[in-house]
């Protein structure tokens, strides 16, 4: 299950094109973040928002939450709360629409809860849009070991048994350690061919 997280301005359009891009499924649920106040044309917004996912999609949850963004604080607190109703789900995080205060804070709250979800944002002219995974907003902890292997990765990808070649190790070892880079974000594994991700690449380069 997937939850969609739409912090929400004055037109909905960018929030329905996420989610037509990425595709909602049976169980998945929307989670509207509104600054409050609520004003006219955002309440306006929500509810057509929520109108047209009803007629598209049976049994659809959709909540909506009211945060007051000019207090930090308690706008984290807040979210915190909301988030932590269902922690160890997957999120998406739409944040092309409302302030940039809410859209900083959603996102702040998600890095400090570590939630496993990417975030989606789409340009003001509707030109492109980014994605990435929230862990690319984390510090980047890797060790001397770990920097070996991604650089070794770097240029080409590898399978474990090339990598062993490659770096000396124990195969057990290796194989301990490339998991762990695996669940952190930093590499992929494709038909036993580990590489690096978005995150591994900008890790290798900075580090």
């Amino acid at each position: 299950m997937m939850i969609y997280v739409i912090t929400l301005g004055f037109d909905e359009k960018f929030a329905l094109r996420a989610i037509a891009r990425r595709g909602l499924k049976e169980g998945d649920s929307v989670w509207v973040i509104l600054s409050q106040p609520v004003d006219e044309r955002a309440e306006r917004a929500f509810n057509h928002l929520s109108e047209i996912l009803n007629k598209m999609f049976n049994n659809l949850e959709i909540k909506h939450f009211k945060i007051e963004p000019r207090d930090l604080v308690q706008a984290l607190l807040k979210l915190c709360e909301i988030f932590n109703t269902r922690k160890n789900d997957k999120f998406i995080l739409i944040l092309s629409g409302g302030f940039r205060a809410l859209i900083i804070e959603t996102m702040l709250t998600a890095t400090l809860l570590k939630l496993n979800a990417e975030i989606d944002i789409e340009f003001e002219d509707s030109s492109s849009i980014i994605s990435f995974p929230l862990k690319m907003n984390q510090p980047i902890e890797i060790n001397d070991i770990e920097k070996r292997i991604l650089k070794e990765l770097k240029e080409n990808p590898l399978t474990l048994s090339k990598l062993v070649v490659k770096t000396g190790l124990n195969k057990t070892t290796l194989w301990r350690i490339v998991k762990r880079l695996v669940e952190s974000g930093y590499l992929k594994v494709d038909k036993n061919t580990y590489s690096l991700t978005e995150l591994g690449v900008i890790a290798v380069s900075i580090s």
